[in-house]
């Protein structure tokens, strides 16, 4: 994909289930952070380890929240400290594809970033129909009593929005089990699909986003999101004037 219309053609011509995508700015498995492997091939943490990531959150974190936190289970607990940088087995999609395809490109005008970056259409409801014999996605809030481990593959589900990056990411999220393998070696495109985005290509793409009104308060909506906008925009007016 070269330009911001191809990517609307692309997503108008999917089948209308895939209903949820992912933007990535270069190659990765589709794997949790909790599940990433190093450079041996080996998995990066422990099962011991991702469990004790999560209950030091639990402790540490009170002082910093802006009111009491109101969590209900270890899954919602995952949500909630993932977007602070903790790894779980949890890995982030969204309803909206053009939030994706910011992902994807946000930082194209950092050095370096020439690789290729690629965007994720997933269908939740076939997922979940090949690993747990549903036609839903599960929704852990709702009071249903469910243990994700007991399924045999990927869970996409959702849970209330407990911080405003979940809210205007829209997001939702896919359960990976210990053993699972990643999302991306499923090779089944009737539950996901791949977009590439050439790198030379990605700074014309940011540009399109920007002059729609997408920007990083549209992803991160904080103060910090003020300035790297500001940044940014500098960077494409000095790109556009340099191209003409």
């Amino acid at each position: 994909m070269e330009r911001l219309s191809q990517f609307t053609e692309f997503v108008e011509a999917l089948p209308k289930e895939f209903i949820l995508s992912r933007g990535q700015e270069k190659e990765y498995e589709l794997l949790p952070g909790a599940l990433r492997l190093d450079n041996n091939k080996k998995r990066k943490y422990s099962r011991g380890s991702i469990q004790y990531f999560l209950n030091e959150f639990k402790v540490n974190c009170h002082n910093y929240v802006k009111q009491p936190i109101d969590i209900r289970d270890d899954y919602e607990w995952m949500v909630y400290a993932q977007h602070y940088g903790i790894p779980t087995k949890l890995l982030d999609f969204t309803h909206s594809h053009v939030v994706s395809l910011m992902f994807a490109v946000e930082n194209s005008f950092h050095e370096n970033e020439e690789c290729d970056a690629e965007v994720w259409f997933l269908n939740p409801l076939e997922l979940n129909y090949k690993f747990a014999s549903r036609s839903d996605i599960i929704n852990i809030s709702n009071g249903e009593r469910i243990n994700l481990d007991n399924f045999d593959g990927p869970i996409a589900f959702k849970a209330r929005k407990l911080n405003e990056r979940i809210n205007a990411q829209n997001g939702l999220f896919v359960y990976f089990q210990d053993n699972c393998q990643p999302l991306s070696d499923l090779k089944d495109e009737n539950i996901i699909r791949r977009l590439v985005i050439k790198g030379e290509c990605k700074k014309d793409i940011l540009s399109s986003l920007y002059s729609m009104g997408i920007g990083y308060t549209t992803l991160y909506p904080e103060l910090e999101s003020v300035t790297k906008d500001i940044i940014m925009k500098k960077s494409i007016l000095e790109y556009v004037r340099d191209g003409e």
